[in-house]
């Protein structure tokens, strides 16, 4: 399963914010898929659920993490960390993608055949690897053959130029939701 129609992907935070769920309840009316990535010590089985209740009753895909995948049996969709990816030789999900950093980590993804990458960080992020910058973000889409997602640093106005530079859309978390990362 490829996701060519999505144009926006938000992420979780790792920490709830008190308004979660609401959130939820919007993003679900604007994006078909929400990664589901939030630290194993803030994980509930309880919310897993509800978040996949919200999103699938609006026809919508909940992605898990794959930090969080031996906590949940009943997933379909896996996104993998870039550690994750470079470890995998085998697909046991019904779609997979991965966030990747690099050369290698791009070829892997295409190697694997996965439904989709996300490229990043595109901008500058504290704590976070350098910023790859447009043109490099552009160079490492070319390397795999189905959708790109440009993210790290991004806002849902930054569609435009993600697009211009070859990115099916833009992934993120801040530019989704307000937490205290």
């Amino acid at each position: 399963m490829v996701i060519t129609e999505a144009r926006f992907i938000p992420i979780t935070p790792k920490k709830f914010p008190e308004n979660f769920f609401s959130l939820i309840e919007k993003l679900s009316d604007t994006s078909k898929y929400l990664i589901y990535r939030v630290d194993v010590i803030n994980f509930s089985l309880e919310h897993w659920h509800k978040t996949r209740e919200i999103y699938e009753n609006k026809g919508g895909k909940v992605i898990l993490n794959s930090k969080l995948r031996n906590n949940v049996s009943d997933h379909e969709y896996l996104h993998l960390t870039s550690r994750d990816l470079i470890k995998t030789e085998q697909l046991s999900s019904c779609m997979t993608g991965a966030s990747c950093h690099n050369i290698e980590e791009v070829t892997k993804a295409a190697q694997l055949k996965l439904d989709y990458i996300f490229i990043s960080p595109v901008k500058n992020i504290v704590n976070k690897n350098p910023a790859l910058g447009w043109q490099n973000f552009s160079n490492l889409a070319q390397f795999f053959p189905g959708p790109s997602f440009a993210l790290g640093g991004l806002k849902q106005e930054d569609l435009k130029i993600a697009k211009e530079n070859g990115a099916q859309g833009i992934a993120g978390i801040s530019g989704f939701f307000q937490s205290s990362e």
